[in-house]
């Protein structure tokens, strides 16, 4: 009776250390998934710069099919997690991580959607200049948010903090080309710019700035990650 009990403590330590491994593989598979999104997001800036409408609209379509990836793997993330016997405290972090990846993937989805909805071509060269300025700064920082994903899970931590770090700086560069941006929309001629487009493009440099936002607000939370592991 003795080795049974054993046996099965050993069994269930086993599928608890067996389900975080697997949840934590599906995180680094969704910061991946998050990546190729922002990808295709770039694309899409940089045909409606080019007034390339139909490459638009299926760049934009793979963006569309990323952020559904993302969103069944958050839920399969969820499900492992909530299978399993981690400490509450563990668990509840590594749910908490995954929704901010997922929020990341969902405001380069809600950019996407507003860029198809005008045409950016036909905005002054100073605002075409400063949307591909800023989705540049963008994919640098959901890159470092990539490699920060990666170290966390590699329990690279201290590696893990720096790149958190250099996220934050990225993400302190958007703010600063979003400031230039709403200076420029402040001054458009009415005459050259429709109000309603220039509420879309508003709505368009809001969205870039909320996906860099929060690829910092993911970042914050594998500092408490990191913090809890090295209790």
């Amino acid at each position: 009776m003795e080795e049974i009990c054993l046996g099965i403590g050993s069994l269930e330590s086993w599928l608890k250390s067996r389900r975080k491994v697997q949840a934590i593989s599906m995180v680094r598979e969704h910061s991946k998934v998050t990546m190729m999104a922002i990808e295709q997001l770039q694309r899409c800036i940089s045909f409606a710069i080019q007034g390339e409408r139909d490459e638009l609209i299926k760049a934009f379509n793979i963006l569309q099919q990323k952020e559904r990836e993302a969103d069944v793997l958050r839920r399969r993330i969820i499900d492992e997690l909530v299978k399993g016997d981690l400490p509450a405290t563990e668990r509840e972090d590594l749910m908490r991580l995954a929704r901010e990846i997922d929020w990341v993937i969902d405001w380069a989805h809600e950019t996407g959607r507003i860029l198809v909805e005008f045409n950016l071509q036909k905005m002054p060269e100073e605002i075409r200049g400063i949307a591909q300025e800023m989705v540049g700064v963008i994919g640098k920082c959901a890159s470092k948010l990539d490699d920060c994903i990666e170290k966390l899970t590699n329990k690279s931590f201290p590696e893990a903090l720096k790149a958190a770090d250099e996220v934050e700086a990225f993400e302190e560069e958007v703010d600063r080309l979003y400031q230039r941006a709403r200076g420029m929309i402040n001054s458009l001629d009415d005459g050259r710019v429709p109000v309603g487009t220039a509420i879309l493009l508003a709505q368009f440099m809001d969205a870039l700035e909320n996906t860099a936002d929060r690829c910092e607000h993911t970042c914050d939370e594998v500092r408490v990650i990191v913090v809890t592991m090295l209790r």
